[in-house]
């Protein structure tokens, strides 16, 4: 068993596009009017556009993205310039070692450092 994809809806299909484009540096490897893909490693990073009306404010679902120490610093500066909200700051807490944030639409991820 393995984890394909995993999803956000969205509201603005352009602008969450845009955002985690930007913030991983990785195109859209599939992409209709409601719904984009990146590729992401083994797993989909998907974006649903919510044409059905859902009223939601983010989800329960965190993606965690691991980097390296040379470049999850970058990684972490990209997600606030891009406009993300840190929920949580906690890069030099050795328990944690990673960053917590709301992206555009309240999907919270986390940006940390490689884990053994």
């Amino acid at each position: 068993m393995k984890i394909r994809t995993i999803y956000f809806k969205v509201s603005d299909m352009p602008k969450a596009v845009s955002f985690w484009r930007d913030l991983l540096k990785v195109e859209p490897h599939k992409t209709f009017d409601t719904w984009h893909e990146f590729m992401i490693g083994n797993v989909r990073l998907g974006l649903l556009l919510n044409d059905y009306g859902d009223k939601f404010s983010g989800s329960n679902c965190v993606p965690v993205f691991e980097f390296d120490d040379t470049n999850v610093i970058t990684y972490i500066q990209r997600a606030k310039d891009l406009g993300a909200k840190v929920i949580k700051e906690g890069l030099d807490d050795p328990n944690l070692r990673s960053v917590v944030f709301e992206d555009l639409f309240g999907n919270e991820f986390e940006i940390s450092k490689f884990h053994d």
